[in-house]
């Protein structure tokens, strides 16, 4: 008979590339388990890697209550940072809708991850930034936004803003500590109808969330002619990108002035759906080239934002989607259907809601990936389908 000694244990957490499932651990005999000093449980559920800490939640009451305990993030967090896993944990692709679960695929692993959505009544995710999503409405009025981790499963209710009531616009950025961030939303404070010309006039407002303050600010108006499309946007070297239609165009916002400034640079010629994303300080889009006479996509292109001197900013081509991989990708897609993209690292992922294919395009090296299935497919896309990068943390500053 061999005698566990709870204090001999040596805990280090689990390659993150070895990940453990609930069905392995039940496969295991319950003896085995419920024989077990209560500490030493404890201690082999701290090695667990972190994306199996939310698989393993539906074991059993006893190990939920665990997962959910500040105690276990302190302790787990503690064993993290001795082992530097916050810093090499690379991040993963974020695909969110409305629904009970989202999921995230792991390029170390080569697989999906099913995330279970916070509870939040008429919410949903909007944004991202590190290890922290962003709840709140975009299709009625939200004056109060929610954060969370979904891997610790911690929710935290913002202040009220100020005047934005019905948001256009939101995102999230980390401050240059990585320890804090900003919540950047545009929108109106209410609407007036016009009888005469039965549309709607309203003004946007920005208002900025700080959260080493933890209050909202207000910030400079958005441009007055600038609409603002469906796609998210992306942070890029401290400025917020965001796209604009009819036409197409892009504006930018300066947090630390509070200004929204439109870009010097015209739009490559009969691009559609156009989509942002940041690679490593690069600022990339990728959007379609239709046929001006049919409108009918001929190809869709990859373009990098580069600044020829310091007064000449253009969109360069820098690759298109082969033959091969458009017919897989856009078979069942329309025209219209606008692109989910978020880059993760060197990788630029690209989704729609109408499309079971989830590409990805290295910016490194010029390589192609079709991604396996995601659990949202095939009943689980609709079109407020939304794509992030989001890197999972346990970190006491990630709530």
């Amino acid at each position: 008979m061999v005698e566990m000694q709870a204090e001999n244990i040596q805990c280090k957490p689990r390659s993150e590339n070895q990940l453990i499932t609930s069905a392995d651990c039940l496969q295991l005999e319950g003896k085995l388990w419920s024989g077990l000093p209560e500490e030493v449980v404890e201690k082999i559920l701290l090695c667990l890697p972190l994306a199996s800490t939310v698989q393993f939640q539906s074991v059993c009451t006893k190990w939920k209550s665990l997962f959910l305990s500040d105690a276990y993030w302190r302790r787990r967090y503690r064993i993290d940072e001795g082992e530097d896993q916050e810093v090499k944990r690379g991040a993963w692709f974020f695909l969110c809708t409305t629904g009970e679960f989202s999921c995230a695929f792991d390029f170390e692993m080569d697989r999906w991850h099913k995330i279970p959505n916070p509870a939040i009544p008429r919410m949903s995710i909007i944004t991202a930034a590190g290890s922290i999503l962003c709840l709140g409405n975009l299709v009625a009025d939200c004056k109060i936004l929610s954060i969370c981790n979904p891997i610790k499963k911690t929710v935290m209710q913002l202040p009220p803003t100020s005047r934005v009531q019905l948001i256009h616009k939101a995102s999230m950025c980390l401050n240059k500590d990585a320890r804090s961030y900003k919540i950047v939303v545009a929108g109106e404070e209410d609407s007036i109808m016009s009888a005469t010309i039965n549309s709607r006039v309203y003004t946007l407002y920005t208002e900025i969330y700080d959260s080493i303050a933890g209050y909202w600010k207000m910030a400079g108006n958005p441009l007055p002619h600038a609409k603002f499309g469906s796609d998210p946007g992306a942070w890029c070297k401290g400025l917020f990108y965001c796209i604009t239609e009819m036409p197409y165009g892009i504006v930018t916002f300066d947090p630390e002035i509070g200004v929204w400034t439109e870009l010097d640079a015209a739009m490559p010629r009969s691009i559609s759906t156009p989509s942002l994303a940041e690679s490593n300080g690069r600022l990339i889009m990728i959007g379609r080239v239709v046929n001006t006479i049919n409108k009918v996509t001929e190809k869709i292109v990859i373009w990098e934002l580069q600044y020829m001197d310091k007064d000449s900013i253009v969109w360069t081509e820098i690759q298109q989607m082969p033959l091969s991989i458009y017919s897989e990708f856009m078979g069942t897609v329309k025209s219209y259907s606008p692109f989910v993209c978020s880059a993760i690292g060197d990788w630029l992922c690209i989704a729609t809601h109408l499309s079971q294919r989830t590409i990805a395009f290295n910016l490194y090296n010029n390589a192609w990936k079709s991604l396996p299935s995601d659990p949202l497919c095939p009943g689980n896309r609709n079109f407020r389908l939304l794509g992030l990068c989001y890197k999972p943390a346990v970190s006491e500053w990630h709530l």
